[in-house]
């Protein structure tokens, strides 16, 4: 899992440098087809999405979206077959809703779709303009939902936010013994910026008004749209199970929290820490946090057992090195200082 990776270039970037290694190393000693999956996690190209092809920003977002896919387009990742879902961010739809922001999101979708046609197995999930979930379900312990919750946040439809809570209670339901993980781009809870509350100074000049306006304030925990996505979510749990994770990005850090009550995931992940950088406040569910750049790994056993690693380097970018194409010894040197630096088992057998 990484998310909001949407700045870094293939070449430049150690994170990305030592996922392509992970990857190609799980996939050949996991030694069978579709064992590996990757999931960006949103704002997958900042800062606006990718462009019409008219534009003159087109040729860059392209190639930063395509610095993700190619992750994905080694020998050992093509032999087996190693699958990679993109979700939505509020950065990929422009941070825009309605028409606009769905035609940003369509050109990513575009995108994308070329890199399958070419037999890199990639794809949007949940597709352009659709709230959820996508599911899928990785051997039989492990189901997966994939949800846009920008599109909830930004949706005026009561109808239509009714009909993807359906659709998460229904995906449960229907899971059986398999663990359940919901990922999105939109956090269950976190320790950093977007947790925070707006500050009274902030109301005081007028600010929350033009926030509003942009977008900008749904983004938080604490906005009303955001807080009744949680209430949604919170009895959907009620009615079936909690999930064992809920995974998300959007904060720019890496944090592994436990549930607070019987009614939460029993862990949220938050894998923002692709490109950029946030401080952490204190929390009380938190049982590791980081502003470190880095990214997650679940691995599920044969038995059941389901261990989590956290994974962060030193730096964002190759900073002392050559630029491309002298850099390849150094920019492998700095993608091996990212190391384990937190693991849990987050389920027995």
């Amino acid at each position: 899992f990484v998310g909001d990776a949407g700045e870094e270039i293939a070449g430049e970037s150690p994170l990305l440098e030592r996922m392509r290694q992970e990857i190609e190393v799980w996939s050949e000693k996991l030694g069978r087809d579709s064992a590996v999956t990757v999931l960006f996690l949103g704002d997958n190209v900042y800062p606006q999405g990718v462009h019409d092809r008219t534009d003159p920003l087109f040729v860059q977002d392209s190639i930063i979206l395509w610095s993700q896919i190619n992750l994905l387009s080694g020998p050992k990742a093509r032999t087996r077959g190693t699958i990679g879902f993109f979700l939505p961010g509020n950065h990929d739809w422009g941070n825009m809703a309605g028409p606009n922001g769905l035609r940003r999101l369509k050109n990513q979708e575009e995108q994308i779709q070329a890199a399958r046609k070419a037999g890199i197995p990639v794809q949007l999930a949940p597709p352009a303009g659709l709230a959820g979930p996508s599911v899928r379900d990785i051997r039989e312990n492990m189901r997966l939902l994939m949800i846009d919750t920008h599109y909830y946040l930004q949706e005026r439809s009561l109808p239509a936010r009714q009909r993807f809570v359906s659709g998460i209670e229904k995906a449960i339901r229907d899971a059986g013994d398999r663990h359940v993980l919901i990922a999105a781009h939109h956090p269950y809870t976190t320790a950093g910026p977007h947790g925070d509350i707006v500050a009274p100074v902030t109301r005081a000049l007028g600010l929350v008004f033009l926030l509003e306006k942009s977008g900008t304030l749904v983004q938080d925990l604490n906005s009303p749209i955001y807080k009744d996505l949680l209430y949604e979510l919170n009895g959907v749990f009620v009615r079936t199970r909690p999930p064992l994770a809920f995974v998300g990005g959007h904060d720019h850090s890496l944090q592994v929290h436990k549930r607070k009550t019987i009614m939460d995931p029993q862990y949220t992940l938050v894998s923002g820490g692709g490109s950029k950088s946030n401080p952490l406040a204190g929390a009380d569910s938190m049982r590791y946090g980081t502003s470190r750049p880095g990214f997650m790994s679940l691995v599920f056993s044969k038995r059941g057992a389901v261990d989590l690693f956290v994974v962060a380097g030193t730096t964002k970018a190759a900073e002392g090195c050559p630029p491309p194409p002298t850099n390849g010894a150094c920019l492998t040197k700095e993608s091996i200082s990212f190391s384990v630096v937190y693991s849990e088992r987050l389920a027995e057998f």
